[in-house]
């Protein structure tokens, strides 16, 4: 399964500060919370954030709880985080090296020959919001067991984009496939809901 909306919502509070460059907004870590941890929108993090979305985010907060368990490459982040998961998610390896940069900028972690390590700050800063390596694989095994719903959520939101940007961009011929794709789309949704409300209705 792809990373997207993933290690995010766990914790309201972020570690708040900055260590981005001028003008790029700084590494948004989003935030350790009681008992889990997370990059969801509610929480701040380091600055303002790194990149456009919240996928980088998470990604930094799932790579170092999971560097409690000692040094490792990207690679093997993606390793810890499918089998903690259950085989529920695998990361985008691309998207953990740019985490693993992430936290090398802010001093979490130091990195040679490719390993990551979390540094003395990066250990007392997990230590400090409750984060462990044993809180860190209980909420993984958790959430490994919510991957169709987040998958389902990640699907949607996908579609949406693409939706909008051949409503906004897209050429005649796109446009009238659009059209053609959002009717099924709406009504296969349409039956869902009312599938769903009804298991609902009889529990």
């Amino acid at each position: 399964m792809g990373f997207g909306g993933f290690f995010g919502g766990f914790g309201p509070a972020g570690f708040g500060g900055g260590c981005g460059h001028e003008g790029q907004g700084g590494f948004g870590l989003g935030g350790f919370g009681t008992g889990g941890f997370g990059g969801g929108p509610g929480g701040p993090g380091f600055g303002k954030g790194f990149g456009p979305g919240f996928a980088l985010k998470r990604a930094a907060v799932g790579t170092a709880a999971l560097l409690l368990d000692g040094p490792a490459t990207a690679e093997q982040i993606v390793e810890r985080t499918t089998e903690a998961t259950g085989g529920a998610f695998t990361p985008p390896q691309d998207i953990v090296e740019l985490a693993i940069s992430g936290l090398a900028g802010c001093g979490v972690v130091t990195v040679s020959d490719g390993v990551a390590t979390l540094t003395e700050f990066g250990t007392q800063l997990l230590a400090w919001r409750g984060v462990t390596s044993g809180t860190a694989h209980a909420f993984l095994g958790k959430a490994g067991k919510f991957a169709d719903v987040i998958k389902i959520r990640t699907g949607l939101h996908e579609v949406a984009g693409l939706a909008r940007t051949i409503a906004f961009t897209g050429t005649d011929e796109q446009k009238a496939k659009l059209t053609e794709v959002r009717t099924n789309l709406l009504a296969a949704i349409t039956e869902a809901k009312k599938a769903l409300h009804g298991v609902l209705a009889e529990s």
